[in-house]
């Protein structure tokens, strides 16, 4: 029994539930370390990620705009599989046609800035959206993400600024009412950065 446990551990994926909310459904995560619960919302996040259909591409795309539309069709999928409820592909397509987010962030702390501060500006304007309960956990985890970025630009005093933004999407996210991003929040709290460790 210790050799199983030890040989899964040592097999175990470095991603957590957070990973698979903020970062994509087709992140592999070890279900079993989750209560029953957790597992049973989490099986209808990934059912959720992998049922939505998105829009038709144009035809003809260079490999860069391949690349754009890609980068899109998984922020969409990312936003729908945290919400429930009729018109949420609809309000997640626009949502990043709004966004328009990069396609690669290329380790620089522009990108992630700019999805944190444009998922601040958004809960602002829609409070009661179905998307409400997960952006503060994104909010947090881009503002980290951009913490890191600068500190590898070497700025410290943005890469603080960064992390102070973090704080308070993060307690929101603590307090969701949905367990699973309660769950995440606590995992990012512990973990304090942007990306499982490697």
């Amino acid at each position: 029994m210790l050799m199983g446990t030890t040989a899964r551990a040592q097999n175990a994926s470095p991603y957590r539930l957070l990973d698979v909310l903020v970062f994509g459904a087709f992140l592999q995560v070890d279900a079993s370390a989750y209560s029953p619960e957790i597992r049973t919302q989490l099986r209808q996040h990934i059912q959720r990620s992998e049922s939505y259909r998105p829009r038709p591409r144009p035809a003809q795309l260079s490999s860069t705009m391949g690349m754009v539309y890609t980068a899109r069709e998984g922020y969409e999928r990312r936003l729908v599989a945290a919400a429930s409820g009729s018109g949420v592909e609809a309000l997640a397509q626009r949502y990043v046609d709004e966004l328009k987010p990069c396609y690669e962030w290329e380790g620089f702390h522009d990108c992630p800035e700019h999805e944190a501060k444009f998922a601040g500006q958004y809960l602002v304007k829609n409070p009661d959206d179905p998307f409400s309960e997960f952006l503060p956990l994104l909010i947090a985890n881009r503002w980290l993400c951009a913490a890191e970025a600068y500190e590898f630009e070497e700025q410290p005093k943005d890469a603080a600024r960064a992390r102070i933004a973090a704080a308070a999407p993060l307690a929101t996210a603590l307090k969701s009412e949905s367990l699973l991003i309660r769950t995440a929040a606590q995992e990012l709290k512990t973990r304090g950065r942007c990306h499982a460790a490697p």
